[in-house]
């Protein structure tokens, strides 16, 4: 099964949309290669342009909207204001993350492709990628599905609203684009780690099998080539190209759903209850946990498997092998890896792996804490002007 044929769709659907710059080409010897696509940095020039214009218009937007959102009290026009920041923060980052790094997503994908031939070369056979494709037809259809119903939503409840119609659907727009694109290339990222998990996975079977095995040196140098190539993809390629994109789509995320939560609460407990609405409300925020959680589970399961295959090679490591040359390879190898970070990060600031989620979850928690309690405040101030305007009505005298 061709390693990225499974990736074919969600690559395509990227370029559409101007976030994808690569494109399978042969070498001079004739070997499947990935590069920069025609026109690169004139598509790149037109798409950052709309996105400058893009979240201008929304802060515009928003500071139109400024009055009415302080009728409601006076956090949430602060809140509005952080929430269009940091989502134009991640519009910026798309955009110049996946131009910007895009040789680094070239040479991560060459590598993988070149790790899956010489597999088959030493051992006959290819890697099973199904659940590769499994994993891309699950990301496509939900971001597909996911967006037909907030398109449908949204054109249900703001079509009544006459001439303001275009103006509420082009934000909305602008943001169901984001999400769609985030949804894509954080895909692209989750079978890229899959794809070189597989590999590690392989690795570790042919050093268990080395017993019935006499090629030690042959089979021991294969598995610290390979081994090396896949940790400096990670570390070298993966982790610059999608590190700054995952980095702010974790800060976006921990205050969007805070405040999709306290607004589908605040529906719930509302009169009219509209269940268009508290279900958009719940599962906008939901669909982006699940981006983030996929991810940072599959980060994990390679982060581990790193080490695992690192320290499988104690199976070359045996007694007819004291004192060779092998066996000192082995104890470099060992001295080498063991004692250095070989985990994919966002950029060094943190491990993406599943210690992540906790960190996001408690963000998630604290800003609810903040929010519910600003709203309790405004609360109690509102129903303390009330009780002392009628006190005070009921103590003034009246004219003489």
């Amino acid at each position: 099964m061709h390693v990225f044929g499974n990736l074919r769709v969600l690559i395509r659907c990227l370029r559409l949309m101007g976030l994808l710059s690569i494109k399978r080409h042969c070498g001079a010897d004739g070997k499947p290669l990935f590069g920069t696509t025609s026109y690169a940095a004139l598509k790149f020039t037109g798409f950052f342009i709309a996105t400058v214009l893009g979240c201008g218009y929304l802060i515009s937007q928003g500071s139109q909207e400024y009055d009415v959102l302080s009728q409601k009290g006076a956090i949430w026009p602060i809140v509005y204001v952080v929430h269009n920041v940091t989502f134009s923060v991640v519009f910026f980052v798309l955009p110049w993350q996946t131009f910007r790094q895009r040789y680094r997503l070239a040479a991560a994908m060459t590598a993988l492709y070149q790790n899956e031939a010489d597999l088959v070369k030493l051992t006959g056979n290819g890697t099973n990628y199904r659940i590769v494709s499994l994993l891309a037809t699950v990301v496509m259809w939900n971001g597909v599905i996911l967006h037909v119903f907030f398109h449908s939503y949204y054109i249900s409840q703001n079509y009544s609203t006459g001439n303001d119609f275009l103006p509420i659907y082009f934000r909305s727009w602008l943001f169901m684009y984001v999400d769609l694109a985030m949804e894509l290339i954080l895909g692209v990222c989750d079978c890229s780690l899959l794809i070189a998990r597989l590999q590690l996975e392989r690795l570790v079977g042919i050093a268990k099998d080395f017993a019935s095995s006499a090629e030690t040196d042959r089979l021991l140098q294969f598995h610290v080539e390979l081994y090396g190539k896949i940790v400096n993809l990670l570390r070298l390629d993966l982790s610059p190209y999608f590190g700054p994109i995952v980095l702010s789509f974790c800060v976006y995320v921990c205050l969007e759903v805070a405040v999709c939560s306290l607004d589908a609460h605040s529906l719930i407990g509302s009169k009219d209850r509209p269940i268009m609405a508290v279900l958009a409300n719940i599962m906008w925020p939901l669909s982006d946990i699940k981006k983030l959680s996929a991810l940072l589970l599959l980060g994990e399961g390679v982060n581990v498997m790193v080490e695992e295959t690192a320290l499988c090679t104690r199976h070359f490591d045996d007694y007819r092998l004291q004192n060779t040359r092998a066996a000192k390879q082995i104890q470099k190898f060992l001295l080498k890896n063991l004692h250095q970070k070989k985990k994919f990060s966002a950029c060094g600031f943190f491990d993406i792996d599943n210690t992540v989620i906790y960190m996001v979850f408690s963000s998630i928690v604290t800003y609810l804490v903040i929010l519910i309690q600003f709203k309790q405040l405004e609360t109690d101030l509102t129903q303390s002007e009330g009780v002392f305007n009628v006190t005070s009505n009921l103590t003034t005298p009246g004219p003489s």
